[in-house]
């Protein structure tokens, strides 16, 4: 040890020119090493996630996630799943094994045996099975609000129109891979139906949503509420305006008149039920 030291010490330039010359190879090889700003990581978790409009918890759970949950069993490569049942919505967290060999043939059997269930209700939405990537997570977020907090239907249109805009920009920029949005409200057109005026024509609910749904119309339909009380039905679809709703013709009455859905319900434009209740420093916003 000492000899090479003592050498290293009477060889000064040659130390130099070798340090040199390792620092000059390293930053040769940093600059040319393949490397990416936001690599992607595989956290070997798939979610499935089921929407079933207007079902309870309980249903839920046993006409959606049991069957779901039935055919995961059958997969092989997987360590272990959680599911969660809740109103509307069924989700399923699967964790893989990490040992397996070929992760992506075990989400790809997942996914096969998810398709292979046959029993779901005709109503629930078909499961998105989801891979949980870094590459699914936003790189960047664009917040665009109101200057005001005017929530009138009219600074929603206004709001999700300045949206889409910058939505166009930037799928037009290479090497965006995709564009997700939250914060802004469809429009629908409500019909608050007057219980005492439908009564007093002898028609029920149903008739009014028989009519609608003839002028096929995408109607989901409301809760119904008390004799004293307005029913709000909503409709989503090939109608734009509120005078377009109230002509449709429900049916005739005992002298052959027409009656319509204005002569028992007022139609107005408003806003779906937000998803997500979105605020830059106090203010609505879309994203």
């Amino acid at each position: 040890m000492k000899s090479l030291v003592e050498f290293f010490l009477s060889k000064s330039i040659f130390v130099n020119l070798l340090t040199f010359l390792v620092i000059l190879i390293g930053g040769f090889t940093a600059v040319k090493m393949n490397r990416e700003a936001f690599p992607n990581i595989n956290f070997d978790i798939v979610s499935v996630v089921t929407v079933f409009p207007g079902a309870s918890p309980s249903e839920m759970e046993k006409l959606v996630t049991k069957p779901l949950e039935e055919a995961i069993q059958e997969v092989d490569g997987i360590k272990e799943f959680r599911s969660a049942s809740i109103e509307n919505r069924s989700g399923i967290v699967i964790t893989l094994d990490p040992d397996s060999k070929n992760t992506q043939k075990v989400v790809d059997d997942i996914k096969s045996a998810i398709d292979r269930v046959e029993d779901l209700p005709e109503e629930a939405e078909d499961p998105i099975v989801t891979e949980i990537t870094t590459s699914r997570q936003p790189v960047i977020e664009i917040n665009i609000s109101l200057k005001s907090n005017d929530s009138s239907i009219e600074a929603e249109k206004h709001l999700k129109a300045q949206a889409k805009i910058v939505e166009q920009a930037l799928e037009d920029i290479p090497g965006v891979a995709r564009i997700s949005k939250r914060g802004w409200r469809d429009t629908e057109m409500q019909v608050d139906i007057d219980p005492v005026a439908m009564f007093s024509k002898y028609l029920t609910s149903q008739d009014i949503i028989f009519a609608l749904k003839n002028r096929n119309i995408n109607f989901p339909g409301g809760n119904i509420a008390g004799n004293q009380k307005e029913v709000i039905l909503r409709t989503i679809g090939e109608f734009n305006s509120p005078k377009e709703i109230e002509t449709v013709h429900v049916r005739s009455n005992e002298v052959g008149n027409s009656i319509r859905i204005d002569n028992v319900a007022r139609v107005t434009e408003g806003l779906k039920e937000a998803e997500y209740l979105d605020k830059v420093n106090g203010k609505k916003r879309s994203l």
